[in-house]
């Protein structure tokens, strides 16, 4: 009896040990490639859990091209991505073509909430501006109902806290068409009209940022997190006047998942990072809100992650 109390822990210990070893070869042992490419809004963000996943795990490499929410479907359905991230969710007709090819939908993730922000320089007197206005700087149909295009800004009514809008030309800018955020504002913002010629489109919501900066005429949209003191962001108000008015958006990242099958592994560690308490924390630094835990349960379940 005393050999067996005396062996007993030591063979635990040994086992423990060896149990150990083995899970930290298994995550050591994690190697392969992911790619990404889709939403510029979503650039920053997609880098820094990139960099985590890598930290983490040294054999995987991904790689991530920020080049407008448009480029995340075709790279999706053509193979040449894992990750496709959105700041819009796909339009039917996106799906339909990976269903076409595929048989099944593609799985959305979402991952956090962002806020479109309208903003001129810093030196504008305006304080807030109304959707219908917006709709008449930014549109040629004029669909929210405002009585006449709108493209000085002397004819533009509204709050200046005192100051004077002087009569010169507006300088308006916004995102290409492959972005996600130039279809959710002419949706939120222009009522699905047509964008006025005058638009100044760029790639990047940092570069409308600069742009807006640099000229006291301009007036841009933009993901809010991009925002910085050398623009002035408006507030936006309905067609009442009053009533205060958020350009909200779920970000997603879609994946390639067919129905019941499980996650490739180094597509797993991804998510499970982008769904853990480290990842949302990168959500909230880079400026976006994240997403609640009840979420973060829901999808890592439906995702076959592991809870807790």
């Amino acid at each position: 009896m005393r050999y067996l109390r005396v062996r007993a822990p030591r063979i635990l210990l040994l086992l423990l040990l060896v149990g150990s070893g083995n899970a930290i070869a298994s995550e050591q042992a994690l190697a392969g490639k992911l790619a990404s490419t889709g939403s510029d809004t979503l650039g920053s963000l997609s880098s820094l859990w990139a960099e985590e996943l890598q930290r983490r795990h040294p054999g995987v490499l991904m790689q991530v091209r920020a080049i407008g929410s448009g480029a995340a479907p075709t790279a999706l359905i053509q193979g040449t991505a894992d990750v496709g991230p959105m700041s819009r969710a796909m339009s039917p007709g996106e799906e339909q073509a990976f269903v076409r090819r595929f048989g099944y939908a593609p799985t959305a993730i979402p991952v956090a909430q962002d806020e479109i922000a309208v903003f001129v320089h810093r030196d504008n007197p305006l304080e807030r501006v109304s959707v219908p206005q917006l709709d008449a700087m930014f549109s040629v149909t004029r669909r929210c109902g405002y009585p006449e295009s709108v493209r000085d800004w002397a004819g533009l009514e509204g709050d200046t806290q005192g100051g004077v809008l002087q009569p010169r030309p507006i300088s308006l800018y916004g995102r290409s068409a492959a972005s996600g955020t130039y279809s959710f504002f002419r949706s939120r913002a222009l009522c699905r009209g047509d964008y006025a010629p005058q638009l100044n489109r760029l790639v990047g919501s940092s570069a409308i940022v600069r742009a807006v900066a640099h000229d006291p005429l301009g007036i841009g949209y933009a993901s809010a997190g991009y925002l910085n003191a050398n623009v002035k962001r408006l507030q936006i108000i309905g067609s009442d006047g009053v009533t205060p008015v958020t350009l909200s958006r779920s970000l997603l990242l879609y994946i390639n998942r067919e129905p019941g099958s499980k996650l490739e592994n180094t597509l797993a560690a991804f998510l499970d990072l982008v769904l853990s308490a480290d990842g949302q924390a990168e959500v909230r630094r880079a400026g976006y809100a994240p997403l609640s835990a009840t979420e973060v349960a829901e999808l890592r379940e439906r995702l076959g992650l592991p809870l807790g």
